[in-house]
């Protein structure tokens, strides 16, 4: 495939977990041709040296398009503010607002989708594809002791029912895929991974890799090197068995997806995950090691939460920080509710099913533990937490 022939994609959503993936490996993933133009779209400032990306002329990314305006408005901006508009092929979406309840988080993050497609299908003539992200939330997962959750999860489970389906906001944002792809050009797939661990160079709102990382990084200096961490959730949710997603194999997969629009057709479906069904008594003892800690089971009468510890210990925090020049104010941006939720509160069997995505091709695979690594470096060369392997 020629630099010529290349695609143009725009990631919605681009300073996230999952659009700074899609934003770093659309410039080498299948091909280093494969996209002649990778536009990111954010609402706030971000430059390609403080998003830790590559000086690539082929990378733009453009901020203060704002979602939460008019159709006509973000149109008009999308026109303003990316070059070559036009000649988008691929869009992938990723954009997402935090709220507090279940009613308005449907509500202002299936609009964003709305608008953002409605917008750049007005300006984008040739669009071929929109890739939706979702989640294990579409399983049921926020509701495990009233819907029943039964693995092996695969994609052409019915819906959970009401009256829970009616706070899921992901078949809504299908729903309306389905329903504007109906007599366009463009065809869509929506990709679902489980806990998503990733590196961002700022805060995000669902990022359980930066929660552990800080956790483990703060234990280490209040007990020692060497000392032993009990793991900070409950006996049986250390054996429950889950499906974790390296940020790298969910943008491969929503970027094979795109170009493969022969094998996954309109509404086609995919969960995405490393590979290994894992627990957490796997996966903690190798996550602890990283920092110099050995990795234990949990300890149910010496239970603190990470969030409580973390603000227990937040002087050492800023000590830790001036010593070795971290960056300012993470560890109070992180969201720790999201954290809690993935290491504690979901402690039940949700593994999902990969045939799918195998099934058309996608083979891509990394060991848990070394995902979790790999994040952990590009914290560290980020100056989010301090090197333990220098």
């Amino acid at each position: 495939m020629s630099s010529n022939t290349g695609k143009h994609a725009l990631i919605f959503g681009a300073s996230g977990i999952s659009g700074w993936s899609l934003m770093n490996q659309c410039l080498s993933y299948p091909t280093c041709s494969a996209f002649r133009r990778v536009t990111g779209l954010c609402n706030r400032p971000l430059t390609k040296r403080d998003a830790y990306l590559p000086d690539d002329n082929r990378l733009e990314i453009v901020s203060g398009v704002d979602l939460t305006g008019s159709v006509d408005a973000v149109t008009e901006q999308l026109k303003a503010k990316i070059k070559d508009v036009e000649t988008v092929d691929v869009v992938f979406f990723c954009a997402y607002i935090q709220t507090n309840d279940f009613q308005s988080l449907k509500k202002v993050n299936t609009e964003l989708l709305r608008t953002a497609v409605l917008a750049i299908s007005e300006v984008a003539p040739n669009l071929e594809t929109v890739i939706l992200q979702t989640g294990g939330k579409g399983y049921g997962f926020e509701f495990p002791d009233k819907v029943k959750i039964e693995p092996p999860l695969r994609e052409d489970l019915p819906r959970i029912p009401e009256p829970w389906r009616s706070n899921i906001f992901y078949y809504d944002q299908y729903d309306l895929l389905m329903e504007l792809s109906k007599g366009s050009k463009w065809t869509f797939s929506e990709i679902r991974p489980d806990g998503i661990v990733g590196f961002v160079p700022g805060s995000n709102a669902m990022n359980m890799g930066h929660g552990i990382a800080f956790y483990l990084t703060l234990y280490r200096e209040v007990y020692g090197p060497g000392c032993t961490v009990p793991f900070p959730g409950k006996p049986h949710g250390y054996q429950s068995t889950h499906s974790d997603t390296f940020q790298d194999i969910l943008s491969k997969l929503e970027i094979f997806t795109a170009l493969n629009r022969g094998k996954c057709p309109n509404g086609s479906s995919f969960n995405a995950a490393d590979g290994k069904t894992v627990s957490w008594m796997e996966v903690w003892p190798g996550i602890c090691s990283y920092f110099g800690l050995v990795g234990d089971e949990p300890k149910e009468d010496q239970q603190t939460s990470m969030e409580d510890f973390v603000n227990n210990h937040r002087d050492t925090w800023n000590r830790l920080a001036e010593k070795h020049g971290l960056k300012k104010g993470v560890i109070e941006r992180q969201n720790w509710g999201h954290t809690q939720f993935m290491l504690v509160d979901f402690d039940f069997n949700r593994e999902f099913s990969l045939e799918k995505a195998r099934s058309v091709g996608f083979t891509e695979t990394i060991d848990t533990v070394q995902g979790y690594k790999t994040v952990f470096d590009r914290m560290t060369q980020a100056y989010l937490i301090p090197s333990f392997h220098s």
